[in-house]
């Protein structure tokens, strides 16, 4: 089940924008006025789904907006009136994965919740694929100065003193990374003395 969280300033709007989300099967587990509050929501209820209904020059929403993508909390659907530039700019800032013009109707809406839903899936990969491949790197280049360590140390060849390291890893049933930062503290503490 999609939890939503709902953000506007006029009661009358969110309660139907509260209305529509219920009526499309969608659980709404918080509602708030101010953006303060929404932010207090937010944490504490962590919905799949943030809608928030944006005034025409109030920029309350846009900066409770900016805050909540940046911890990367849930995506964001903005409601909007036509033409509105700091819409653009969000969406041109990538933390507005959708966003509806008013009046707002459930077709249009359900379109928005499965595009921002997927298109935030997407980005969490991408930066999980990111910082994977970021540690595998910082690991290389680790293993590698500890590589050239114990080819001096211990008068190895390259491939001999990476299967040491390897080997290590191994016994101790610990990742390479680590056994790499063993050795090059231990190599610091020598220096050091």
């Amino acid at each position: 089940m999609i939890t939503v969280m709902v953000f506007c300033t006029d009661t009358k709007r969110r309660n139907k924008i509260t209305s529509l989300i219920q009526t499309m099967g969608m659980t709404v587990v918080a509602e708030a006025s101010d953006g303060p509050q929404a932010l207090r929501l937010i944490r504490s209820s962590m919905p799949h789904l943030v809608i928030i209904d944006v005034e025409k020059y109030d920029y309350n929403e846009m900066e409770t907006a900016s805050i909540i993508a940046k911890e990367k909390i849930a995506p964001i659907i903005l409601v909007t009136y036509p033409y509105q530039q700091n819409i653009l700019d969000a969406i041109t800032e990538e933390y507005v994965m959708s966003y509806l013009i008013k009046p707002l109707n459930k077709w249009a809406l359900e379109s928005a919740v499965h595009t921002a839903l997927a298109s935030f899936r997407k980005m969490e990969n991408k930066e999980l694929e990111i910082n994977k491949l970021k540690d595998t790197l910082e690991t290389r280049k680790l293993v590698e100065k500890a590589k050239y360590i114990v080819m001096r140390d211990y008068k190895l060849s390259e491939t001999d003193a990476f299967r040491l390291i390897q080997k290590q890893s191994m016994d101790r049933g610990m990742p390479m990374k680590n056994i790499a930062d063993a050795i090059l503290l231990n190599d610091e503490m020598k220096r050091s003395k």
